[in-house]
C-alpha cells in the first residue's frame, strides 16, 4: 500500500448515556467512510453489542437482535446515505490535508473456538475471532483439511471498541468428525504476511456408558476364570502327586 493513499474517517454519536446505580449504558452510532473495502459502514451499538446495520445493497437496516425487528431508525436509508456523503466530502478534506501521512495499522489477534463443547457427529459452530484491528479492513476465510469452504459462513459486520480499534466474528456451521483439521486465513495490512490459525476437534473419552460397563465384566470375569484354573491346576498336581506316593 502506498503511504498516504487509504483513509478513514469514523464518526461515533453518543445516542444517550443511561445512567444506572451501578451501570452505565453506552449506546453508540458509528459510522466510518474510507478508501478500499468496505467503503462505508453504519451501525448502532449498545454495551458493545450490534442492535443495526446499514445493509448498503439492500438499502434497509437490518435488526442484528430478533427483539429490534419491529424498531426502524429516524431517517432510515435516505438519512444514513445523507451522513455518509457528507463523511466521504470530510474524508477527501482529510486526504488532502494529510497527503504523505501513513494510516496508523494495528494488526489482529485472532482466535479459534467452538460455541459448544464438541461432540461427534453433533451440529456445532466454529468461531474465528479477529481483535483489536485498524483500519477496518480485514478478510477473513474457513478453510477444512486445506480446502476452501463456502457454505455454512456467516461473517459479521466491523465492531468497535473503546480504544477505536476494531474486532470481526466469522461463523462456520459444521459437525466435528475425527481426523479434520480446520483453519481460519486472516488478511490484513498490519500483519507482514497472512495469518492462519488452525483447530482440531479433540473429544474426551466418555468415563461411563454401556461401554466401559461390558469392558468391566469382561475383565472381572476373566479374572474369575484365572482363578478358578489356578484352583483346579492346584488340585490336579496334589492328586497326581497322591497317586505317586501310593496314597
Amino acid at each position: 500500500m502506498e503511504v498516504g493513499t487509504h483513509f478513514t474517517v469514523l464518526l461515533l454519536v453518543l445516542i444517550h448515556g443511561a445512567w444506572a446505580v451501578k451501570y452505565v449504558h453506552r449506546d453508540l452510532m458509528v459510522l466510518f467512510v474510507q478508501d478500499g473495502i468496505p467503503d462505508k459502514h453504519w451501525d448502532v451499538e449498545v454495551d458493545g453489542d450490534e442492535v443495526f446495520y446499514m445493509d448498503f445493497k439492500l438499502k434497509k437496516e437490518v435488526a442484528r437482535i430478533p427483539e429490534f425487528n419491529s424498531q426502524a431508525i429516524q431517517g432510515g436509508e435516505a438519512g444514513i446515505s445523507a451522513s455518509v456523503a457528507i463523511a466521504k466530502q470530510n474524508l477527501n478534506v482529510w486526504k488532502n490535508r494529510w497527503n504523505g501521512t501513513a494510516e496508523p495499522r494495528v494488526a489482529p489477534q485472532i482466535a479459534m473456538y467452538p460455541e459448544v463443547s464438541v461432540e461427534w457427529g453433533q451440529p456445532n459452530t466454529l468461531i474465528c475471532l479477529t481483535d483489536g484491528f485498524f483500519p477496518p479492513r480485514i478478510t477473513m476465510k474457513f478453510m477444512r483439511n486445506n480446502e476452501k469452504l463456502t457454505n455454512g459462513i456467516n461473517i459479521t459486520e466491523y465492531y468497535i471498541k473503546k480504544d477505536y480499534s476494531y474486532q470481526r466474528f466469522a461463523y462456520l456451521q459444521f459437525t466435528p468428525s475425527p481426523g479434520d483439521m480446520y483453519s481460519c486465513h486472516v488478511e490484513h495490512e498490519g500483519l507482514e504476511e497472512p495469518a492462519t490459525v488452525f483447530w482440531e476437534a479433540e473429544v474426551p473419552e466418555e468415563k461411563s456408558g454401556a461401554g466401559t460397563v461390558i469392558c468391566a465384566l469382561g475383565l472381572a470375569l476373566g479374572i474369575i476364570s484365572a482363578v478358578v484354573g489356578i484352583i483346579l491346576l492346584i488340585k490336579e498336581r496334589q492328586r497326581l502327586q497322591a497317586q505317586q506316593h501310593g496314597i
